[in-house]
C-alpha cells in the first residue's frame, strides 16, 4: 500500500493498493510454475527456498501462502471483500493474466478431484514425458512408470549404481499369458518417439495456414444459422397475419357475409395455430442453436490459440512444461510390441483436425483415432 494524498470523508489520508515489482515476479513464477509446468505448491515451496526467495519475515513461503495465491483474484486486477468482488478489472493491480489464472483454477478444481477424468497431471516429477496417459496396445491396460537398477564395479574399484525408468505393464505381470504384449517398454525410446511425433505435429501447426481458415469456416456455420433463424421469422410474421385476418373472418361469418362456413373457419383457424406453435419451436431451436455455434466459434479460437502457444513454446520450454504441454496435447498413447503407436489427440474440434492433424484412414474413422503410425515409424528410424 502506499500513501498518495487520497482522503476519506472524515478528511483522514487513505493509503492505495500498488504493486510491488519484487513481490510481483514471485507470483508471476508461482503461476507459471504451477500452470506451465504442474509443480505443486509444496513443490513450489521447495523451489522458492532454493531460489532464495523469502517471505517479509525472512522465512520460507508456506504452501498454504502458494495455495491462497493462486486462488486469489486480486493478481488479475479484481478485489474482494467476502463474497464481493469488484465488477470491473483495474488493470493498475493487474499483475497475472486473466486467461493464467482461470487455467489455475481448472487445475486447482481438477487436482482437488484426483479420480475425475482430467487432461492435467497431478505432477510432473520424473523424467518421463508421459503421465497417466500411456496404455497397453494388446491388453488396454494403462502403464505405470517404474525404475530398476543396475550396479557394476570399475575397473578402478568404483562402484557405479544406475538406474533405468520403464512403462510396466503390471497387468501382464500379474496375469501371465492374458496380454499378449511385452511386459515393458524403456522410456528413453518410447518417450523419444512420442517427442518426435510432437514435435512433427507442432511444427504442422506453426506452418499451417492462418487462423483465418478456422475463423472462415466458423463465420460460414453462424451465417447459416442466422440465414435459418431469419427466414424462420419471416414465416412467423406471416403466419401471424394469416391469423389475423382470420380473426377479421370471424366477424364476417357471424354477419352472414362471408363466402366461409363456421366449421371451414374453424378448421383452418385450427391448423394455423397449430402452424405457429410449431414456428415457435423451431425459432426457438434455431435461436438455441445459433447460441451454440457462437459459443463454439469463441471455444475454437481459445484452442487455436493455446495450440498455436504450445508450438511456439515446445522446443525452448523446461522438461516440466513439455510434460504439461504432452498431457493436455495427447489423450492416449497405446503402444505395442515393437513400440508401435496409435495415438489420439486431445483436439476437440474437427476444422483442426482436417486441416493441421494427419487424415485419417478409413478404418480408423470408426474409431474416431488419429493413427500415426507412419510417423511413429519415421521418428523410430532416427532413435
Amino acid at each position: 500500500m502506499e500513501y498518495k494524498g487520497r482522503t476519506n470523508r472524515r478528511n483522514k489520508e487513505v493509503p492505495d493498493l500498488t504493486i510491488d515489482s519484487n513481490e510481483a515476479e514471485v507470483v508471476k513464477l508461482i503461476f507459471q510454475k504451477y500452470v506451465c509446468e504442474g509443480f505443486g505448491s509444496q513443490r513450489i515451496c521447495r523451489y522458492l527456498a532454493e531460489q532464495g526467495y523469502h517471505n517479509r519475515k525472512g522465512g520460507k513461503i508456506p504452501a498454504t501462502s502458494i495455495n491462497r495465491i493462486l486462488k486469489n483474484p486480486l493478481y488479475i486486477g479484481v478485489l474482494c471483500n467476502g463474497e464481493t468482488r469488484s465488477k470491473e478489472v483495474l488493470p493498475d493491480l493487474q499483475i497475472i493474466d486473466v486467461d493464467l489464472f482461470e487455467r489455475a483454477q481448472k487445475m486447482l478444481q481438477d487436482r482437488a478431484r484426483p479420480r475425475k477424468k482430467s487432461e492435467v497431471p497431478l505432477t510432473t516429477r520424473g523424467q518421463s514425458l508421459l503421465v497417466r496417459n500411456v496404455f497397453c496396445g494388446h491388453c488396454g491396460r494403462r502403464l505405470t512408470l517404474t525404475t530398476c537398477g543396475q550396479r557394476y564395479k570399475k575397473k578402478d574399484g568404483t562402484v557405479v549404481n544406475k538406474s533405468y525408468a520403464r512403462y510396466l505393464c503390471s497387468y501382464n505381470t500379474q496375469h501371465p499369458g492374458e496380454c499378449s504384449g511385452p511386459a515393458s517398454y524403456g522410456t528413453t525410446k518410447l518417450d523419444g518417439l512420442v517427442d518426435q511425433v510432437i514435435r512433427l505435429q507442432l511444427e504442422r501447426i506453426q506452418t499451417a495456414p492462418p487462423q483465418d481458415l478456422l475463423r472462415e469456416q466458423q463465420g460460414r456455420e453462424v451465417e447459416i444459422a442466422k440465414a435459418k433463424l431469419n427466414l424462420l421469422n419471416i414465416q412467423y410474421q406471416q403466419k401471424q397475419r394469416d391469423y389475423r385476418d382470420l380473426q377479421a373472418e370471424t366477424l364476417k361469418v357471424i354477419r352472414g357475409v362471408s363466402r366461409l362456413n363456421v366449421d371451414l373457419l374453424n378448421s383452418v383457424v385450427e391448423e394455423t395455430t397449430a402452424q405457429l406453435a410449431e414456428l415457435e419451436q423451431q425459432i426457438s431451436d434455431a435461436e438455441k442453436e445459433l447460441q451454440e455455434l457462437v459459443s463454439s466459434a469463441e471455444q475454437v479460437r481459445q484452442d487455436y490459440a493455446q495450440l498455436v502457444n504450445w508450438a511456439t513454446l515446445y522446443d525452448n520450454c523446461s522438461f516440466e512444461a513439455k510434460k504439461m504441454i504432452a498431457a493436455q496435447f495427447i489423450k492416449a498413447v497405446h503402444v505395442k510390441q515393437g513400440y508401435e503407436l496409435d495415438i489420439e489427440f486431445n483436439v476437440s474440434f474437427p476444422e483442426f483436425q482436417k486441416l493441421y492433424l494427419e487424415p485419417e484412414k478409413e478404418g480408423d474413422k470408426k474409431r474416431g483415432r488419429l493413427p500415426l503410425l507412419a510417423l511413429a515409424e519415421t521418428a523410430g528410424q532416427a532413435v
